[in-house]
């Protein structure tokens, strides 16, 4: 196959930039890995946008998102962000978004769970209408690059388990972040940290890996996904018996402390859970006698709908949320790569340590455009150029060739990397578990080349896996070089905030070895 534009991704980012490059009169092909746009966290938002509306102004959007960001984010990202939000928000209404304006953002959807669909289905029916090319259930497993320009990718269409080189004249990645490295975490199942892994393997820069932003209330029901279940009014309680908002002194109902104390609130229930204190690495929430509708949002009543959850008391546990770090991009979403760029979650810089709320949304939509745009101004002034891709192609045959017997099963590996991460790189981290972290995961290198492999969906999750030890390698590694707590990152051994740290942390691979330096700020 062949295309001027490649895009990587189907969430809100990945149709943003299609529908911008095809407006600029190449052709686009967009792949994801499932339904596009059905399977990404866009779908799963609030549907709210940041922005500079009524008395908001861009000088405050600024200063709160580097505050958020506890002052290491890129200021020239963070500038495009806040300088372009508001028009790029107003042009959505050009591709059919149903979008409300308000003072401080915007909002799109009012469905409990999905408001996101609001902005997805649009985008997805209009790029359709323009005719950018939809390949969907297809996996990217790699790009083909030489000489530090990338030439397309390897593909691996999922339901017939074959490989399809795509040649392209240039590659936007947007496949979201990472947090499904993370047993607990709220993101679709196929975010599995793919683009960074990609881009690593390419040669491209990751960036701030260290932060992942937590969410203090996840549901953690056994067999239900682990989606955000805030309450306004409740009771944490533990193994014991005791009132955990009580045990470490906040004083004030749930609502508040999610809103004011959401960082230390989460450091406090996952100390419980690690201390022993825990229930199935849960705790309790207990509303007694009280309405749900009554102390807790929409959303958390109607996960107890179509959950079928009864009684009183629920299972909660801090959740992986969302991925500051990622790809490193400058103003024009370019890397590093000739010809290779990034937008959305998939990249770092924004958001710094913390991500400041809204900010998701507006990030895919800012960056999805110009990305779109630089990805296809790049394309017009190339030819096509099809260099050889058998190697590649030769290694990953090997890869998708089942049956073939193992000492290992995937789901097992997969499951044993995901609590290593939750327990050891979590919302906690020490120097200890962080290094122990390290152990198990050369441990599963080793095990993973001899893992079972009995069908598609195991070739599928197999080839997650091993970008999901990559990136977790990236995460513990920045996490352990990172001797102090900033933002979303806490350090038990190193708790306090330092200036000596006022610098971002980009890794690279070097043969097969990751090196790291620092950005100054």
């Amino acid at each position: 196959m062949e295309t001027d534009v490649l895009v990587i991704g189907g969430g809100a980012a990945g149709l943003r930039a299609s529908i911008e490059a095809k407006r600029m009169g190449v052709n686009v092909i967009l792949v994801s890995k499932a339904p596009i746009g059905f399977a990404s966290c866009s779908l799963y938002v609030g549907g709210g946008f940041r922005a500079a509306f009524g008395s908001y102004s861009v000088e405050r959007h600024f200063e709160d998102t580097i505050i958020g960001g506890r002052f290491i984010n890129d200021r020239k990202l963070v500038k495009v962000l806040v300088n372009e939000a508001s028009n790029r928000l107003m042009e959505l209404r050009n591709f059919n978004v149903d979008i409300k304006f308000r003072d401080g953002g915007a909002s799109v959807g009012d469905g409990p769970l999905t408001a996101g669909l609001g902005l997805i289905k649009p985008l997805r029916d209009y790029a359709k209408k323009i005719n950018v090319t939809f390949l969907e259930n297809s996996m990217v497993l790699d790009l083909i690059v030489d000489e530090h320009e990338v030439y397309g990718a390897l593909i691996l269409h999922l339901p017939s388990n074959k490989l399809i080189p795509v040649y392209s004249k240039s590659v936007i990645i947007s496949t979201g972040g990472f947090s499904q490295v993370f047993m607990r975490n709220d993101n679709p199942i196929r975010v599995s940290g793919d683009g960074c892994a990609m881009a690593l393997r390419a040669g491209a820069k990751l960036v701030d890996m260290e932060f992942t932003q937590f969410f203090p209330l996840g549901l953690a029901e056994k067999g239900k996904p682990s989606w955000l279940f805030p309450a306004y009014n409740a009771k944490i309680i533990n193994n014991v018996g005791e009132d955990v908002i009580l045990k470490y002194g906040f004083n004030k109902p749930l609502g508040r402390i999610i809103i004011e104390n959401r960082d230390l609130f989460s450091r406090a229930l996952f100390t419980e859970i690690l201390n022993g204190f825990g229930i199935d690495d849960a705790l309790i929430m207990d509303i007694g006698n009280m309405d749900p509708m009554e102390v807790m949002p929409e959303s958390s009543v109607h996960l107890i709908k179509i959950f079928g959850l009864s009684g009183s008391k629920f299972k909660v546990a801090p959740t992986a949320h969302f991925t500051m770090g990622g790809i490193l991009i400058d103003d024009n979403c370019s890397t590093n790569i000739r010809g290779l760029y990034a937008c959305g979650e998939v990249c770092g810089g924004v958001h710094g340590a913390n991500r400041l709320g809204g900010n998701a949304l507006t990030e895919t939509i800012v960056f999805g455009a110009i990305a779109g745009y630089q990805a296809s101004k790049y394309a017009l002034q190339k030819d096509l150029k099809k260099i050889d891709s058998s190697e590649i192609m030769k290694s990953f045959s090997n890869k998708i060739n089942f049956p073939r017997s193992g000492s290992y099963i995937i789901d097992d590996l997969r499951l044993e990397l995901k609590r290593g991460m939750w327990r050891n790189c979590g919302v906690i981290r020490s120097g200890n578990s962080l290094m122990e972290l390290l152990k198990l995961i050369n441990d599963l290198k080793v095990k993973v080349s001899d893992v079972s492999i009995s069908s598609k969906l195991d070739v599928l999750k197999f080839l997650e896996f091993e970008n999901m030890l990559l990136v977790s390698e990236v995460v513990a590694c920045s996490s352990l070089i990172r001797e102090e707590s900033r933002g979303a990152h806490y350090r038990v051994d190193y708790p306090n905030e330092s200036n000596e740290w006022l610098k971002r942390i980009v890794f690279t691979l070097d043969n097969g070895k990751l090196k790291h330096y620092f950005i100054n700020i």
